[in-house]
């Protein structure tokens, strides 16, 4: 049995003057970025913690996720006042912004593993048909480089979205919300290739892919769940009459009809790993 004592390293009393919303190492470990609610972004070293960097006033409300690119030369950061921005991580001079990128407060972005997309997660609204605001839950992929819109994914949840995260493959974004659901998504694309409901008895706050790209890890109400993500392996049926073929997946045993010519489906549901030391609840 393999033990491990969390031991304190070192630590920055004061470090922002408001709550701490996000942190994250530089891919090489030896910096922190942190962003605040006192609407600051500050790099700093991962030794010793001192202040390599920081930028005041990065936003004009609380910076509510900040996120180093693969290549640890840029940071990515989104806000409650809607904008994503891209900084670069040795001086944090900014390098692009898009102003109203999303209807409401932005509470996730990440980089693709390739560096070259940002995603991001937000509760928008939009005008109904009666004319009144309703809430529009989107995930959007963007252009790292120009934060040019790619793709977007309208009421992709019933409530907030409150993280949205790449595989480490780049061809799939998971994402989890207030509505207790978890769901995969096609990067490009955006349509749904898997989901799971009820996964957590109040929300979902954090989601994560392993690096294998195998599971997923999710974290909610004093809850931690590891997910099956493993791509479904499906059996392929009789052609109907039309041509049409009947797949079952071998995992879920869901049956899809696809029509002639289309590859198998690619994923069905996500499963909770069958093994209890891998889900942790306290509640």
């Amino acid at each position: 049995m393999i033990s491990t004592v969390i031991k304190l390293e070192n630590e920055k009393i004061d470090a922002h003057s408001d709550s701490i919303l996000s942190v994250q190492f530089s891919p090489d470990g030896t910096k922190i970025v942190s962003g605040s609610d006192d609407q600051t972004i500050k790099v700093w070293d991962a030794s010793s913690l001192a202040l390599v960097t920081e930028r005041t006033n990065a936003h004009s409300n609380m910076v509510t996720s900040v996120q180093f690119s693969p290549d640890g030369t840029k940071i990515v950061s989104g806000s409650r006042d809607k904008t994503i921005k891209v900084w670069d991580s040795a001086t944090l001079d900014l390098k692009t912004e898009k102003a109203n990128a999303h209807s409401d407060w932005i509470k996730s972005v990440a980089f693709s593993p390739d560096g070259t997309k940002i995603v991001s997660g937000s509760e928008d609204k939009v005008w109904d048909d009666q004319g009144a605001w309703t809430k529009s839950e989107t995930i959007k992929v963007w252009d790292a480089a120009s934060l040019e819109l790619k793709t977007e994914k309208q009421n992709a949840h019933s409530d907030w979205i409150k993280y949205v995260a790449f595989s480490p493959d780049g061809k799939t974004i998971v994402s989890g919300s207030d509505d207790k659901t978890i769901k995969v998504w096609d990067a490009e694309s955006l349509n749904e290739v898997s989901k799971v409901e009820n996964a957590d008895l109040y929300g979902i706050d954090s989601v994560q892919f392993a690096p294998d790209g195998k599971t997923i890890v999710s974290g909610g109400s004093g809850t931690i769940k590891v997910w099956d993500a493993t791509p479904s392996e499906w059996e392929k049926g009789e052609p109907d009459e039309d041509g049409d073929i009947l797949w079952t997946n071998t995992k879920t045993e869901e049956e899809r009809w696809q029509y002639a010519g289309d590859a198998e489906p690619l994923y069905g549901a996500l499963s909770e790993d069958s093994n209890p030391r891998r889900s942790k609840s306290g509640v």
